[in-house]
């Protein structure tokens, strides 16, 4: 499957990287790759991940059911799907749809506390849900924001490297006009037909 380099991929490096990171929540509209590119990097960079998706699967909100403490929620889940495997230090746990679900955001703190498994939530974050779950894990989350592709990343889909989106950027910036090539090139990029 093809995968589009996305910006959100550098800041789950640098946050996988941060010794004291925080429970992760990713949000933002439907449909702009939330999940594709969690999953991919928690694949990449984890030995074990555990993706728990409260949309299609409903019974794993009653992982709550005994508590919000680690233990609990880690043995809730093992008893719901005895195949999941816990190895601290080494294991990310995804809970998606995290607008279906938004108790599960208290239990962020007990996650960072233990600090055994690193946990990264996502979800379409329409109105009231999401005033629940900021007032739920104040302190103890790293919020992240995802739109939908930008014209960077779009460039990147299209095969550019780095190196040629800044000089179109200085370009853009200095109002200097595009050469031939450049022109020709960006024509058949960005024509638009209606």
């Amino acid at each position: 499957m093809l995968y589009l380099k996305r910006k959100i991929d550098v800041f789950l490096t640098n946050w996988k990287a941060n010794p004291d990171r925080k429970p992760l929540i990713v949000k933002g509209p439907r449909q702009v790759g939330k999940t594709e590119s969690i999953k991919r990097f928690a694949n990449t960079n984890y030995e074990n991940v555990i993706y728990i998706n409260f949309v299609e699967e409903p019974k794993y909100k009653l992982i709550t059911s005994d508590g919000y403490g680690t233990a609990d929620i880690v043995k809730n889940l093992s008893r719901i799907d005895p195949s999941k495997q816990f190895i601290a230090g080494k294991t990310v746990i995804i809970f998606d749809e995290l607008q279906e679900f938004p108790d599960i955001a208290t239990a962020l703190k007990f996650f960072k506390i233990d600090g055994r498994f690193d946990i990264i939530c996502s979800g379409s974050m329409l109105g009231i849900n999401y005033r629940k779950i900021e007032s739920n894990s104040v302190g103890y989350k790293t919020d992240y924001e995802m739109y939908s592709m930008d014209f960077e990343e779009f460039l990147w889909a299209k095969g550019y490297n780095d190196s040629f989106v800044d000089d179109m950027l200085e370009h853009m910036l200095s109002l200097t006009p595009f050469n031939e090539v450049e022109m020709s090139v960006f024509s058949k990029l960005f024509i638009v037909v209606a």
